[in-house]
């Protein structure tokens, strides 16, 4: 067996394996400016422009995607299907080690929107069209109402 000469080539792939569906999250693959809205409690908001990047990873069974905003935060999700999770569920964890922040979701189609709720987090993809998509980050507050805490604006380079 040789071994891989780099983490890049023993992580990502050059796209999904036979048999393994991998077109819910695949569809961004590619490279991505956005505009980052975080949204404070008393109201105010801050925006930063960011990147995101999509691709294949491990062994062309699952997708992957770093999101960076810097100076804040740099990113990692893993997201997968998991059929035994139930028809068109894929399992999703995200890593951010600037705020040290771990969240897995599991993520289905809701309509046009890509939906990733895990406890007290909610994560949306909507107004995806080819070039250009929106994403949303809502978070359950004690008293069981919903907050926006961030929304993307996000566009495909090259």
């Amino acid at each position: 067996m040789a071994i891989r000469p780099s983490l890049a080539a023993a992580f990502l792939a050059a796209g999904p394996t036979d048999g393994v569906d991998l077109g819910l999250f695949g569809q961004f693959t590619g490279s991505w400016l956005l505009d980052c809205a975080e949204y404070d409690p008393d109201g105010s908001c801050t925006v930063r422009r960011g990147e995101w990047h999509f691709g294949y990873a491990l062994g062309g069974r699952a997708t992957t995607d770093v999101w960076i905003l810097p100076g804040v935060e740099h990113g990692v999700s893993v997201r997968f299907p998991d059929p035994t999770a139930g028809a068109g569920v894929w399992r999703s964890t995200w890593v951010g080690p600037g705020r040290r922040r771990t969240h897995t979701f599991l993520a289905t189609a809701v309509d046009a929107r890509i939906v990733l709720g895990g406890g007290d987090l909610c994560w949306t993809f909507f107004d995806i069209e080819g070039d250009t998509f929106r994403w949303s980050n809502e978070a359950r507050q004690p008293d069981g109402r919903w907050r926006l805490q961030q929304t993307f604006r996000v566009w495909r380079q090259g």
